[in-house]
């Protein structure tokens, strides 16, 4: 059979479907490579073979070298081609990533933010009965007496504007707070209210005749001008009639002026005038010998107006006094709820703390958490007022 006859495009093409042949050899190096290949191997000497030989490797060297150098410029740049992809896919999923964290940041500073904010609201929604410590200088309290001009109903007003307290005071007009509260009066009304220097000292100078027959009446208009400052921290109050000092009182005689008293040791009890009126934590008439008499009588209340604070199932195991914090420890197993029960409980006990002068008070023996606004897990810092309404 007469052997085909090959033209160079043909051993081209043959040779681009051979397997890729990937030689980091030169062109010298494949030169010198077959020409060792082709001297070792064992040939007849002929005259003519080292031409033929020389003439083949210069042949597949003409061949070769075109198409090893045209695969090594396509390998390196397919090789850069990845790399630059790789990089730019790199880059990407960092920028990417970068976005991603910051948006999580973000999201997760934002879900921080809407659950404080959750928290602020959910604790505004919570009912309390006192005013916190820390709203002092936005709190006004004043003594406003029942119909029956028996009790003291101190009362927290929340200031809107900024005026001062002492001309807040002057303005009160207790009727405006009748239906929140029922009848009540205000021993200051009418009275002209002023500020000595000092901070420590007010001046109240009744521009009217003061009429009060009987040691109960008077005793209960002292109180409430002493429930009206002592929240704060004046000292005294000088009592004036018409410009002239002195108020006459039939069993005192001329009063002059009503030392403040901070800590009055009260019990609190619970008042509401109706069903349709608010409730309040009022101070009892008469003081206790200590925090433990004045819880004892929180348990059953005086009469049907100042009705029991402490929540009758509940039983009160160890009272301990350690400096100003009051230790509270409750009985084992005892039941407590998230309710405006022990919401009442627990601030009534808050308030007579401070009328004994403790700064905590500190509840064990809870089986939840949070009651009301308050942290019960930890102690307590004793409010500063009972009793806060917005101011009309």
């Amino acid at each position: 059979m007469k052997k085909p006859d090959w033209n160079e495009k043909q051993i081209e093409r043959l040779l681009n479907q051979m397997p890729l042949v990937k030689d980091k050899q030169t062109a010298d190096e494949i030169y010198q490579s077959i020409q060792f290949k082709i001297q070792s191997r064992k040939k007849k000497k002929n005259w003519i073979a080292p031409s033929i030989a020389t003439a083949a490797a210069l042949f597949l060297i003409a061949i070769l070298t075109p198409l090893i150098l045209e695969q090594g410029a396509k390998e390196q740049k397919t090789a850069m081609d990845l790399s630059n992809s790789e990089k730019a896919k790199i880059e990407t999923a960092v920028q990417d990533d970068g976005q991603t964290s910051e948006q999580t940041i973000s999201n997760d500073k934002n879900e921080d933010v809407d659950h404080q904010l959750n928290q602020v609201l959910m604790e505004d929604q919570k009912e309390t009965f006192v005013t916190k410590a820390s709203e002092a200088e936005d709190i006004i309290t004043v003594g406003f007496t029942n119909d029956q001009a028996e009790l003291i109903l101190p009362v927290s007003l929340e200031l809107n504007d900024k005026k001062k307290k002492i001309e807040v005071i002057e303005e009160i007009k207790p009727e405006i707070y009748s239906d929140e509260l029922g009848p009540i009066s205000f021993e200051l009304s009418g009275a002209e209210i002023d500020e000595e220097a000092n901070n420590e000292e007010v001046n109240i100078d009744y521009h009217k005749n003061v009429q009060i027959s009987g040691s109960s009446e008077e005793t209960l208009f002292l109180n409430s001008v002493i429930e009206t400052f002592r929240w704060d921290n004046y000292k005294k109050a000088n009592l004036y009639t018409n410009d002239k000092q002195g108020i006459e009182l039939s069993n005192y005689g001329v009063k002059n002026e009503v030392e403040m008293q901070k800590e009055l040791k009260k019990a609190y009890f619970l008042y509401q005038y109706s069903e349709e009126t608010q409730k309040l934590l009022v101070p009892s008439p008469n003081s206790y010998d200590s925090i433990e008499q004045a819880i004892d009588a929180m348990k059953t209340g005086l009469d049907h107006e100042l009705k029991p604070t402490i929540v009758n199932h509940i039983i009160i195991k160890n009272i301990f006094e350690d400096g100003e914090q009051l230790e509270v420890e409750f009985e084992a197993g005892s039941k407590f709820e998230d309710n405006q029960e022990f919401v009442i409980m627990l601030e009534s006990i808050l308030l007579s703390a401070k009328e004994f002068g403790f700064k905590t008070v500190y509840f064990k023996g809870i089986d939840i958490n949070h009651i009301g606004v308050m942290d019960v897990a930890h102690p307590i810092e004793v409010p500063f007022s009972p009793n806060p309404i917005e101011e009309h």
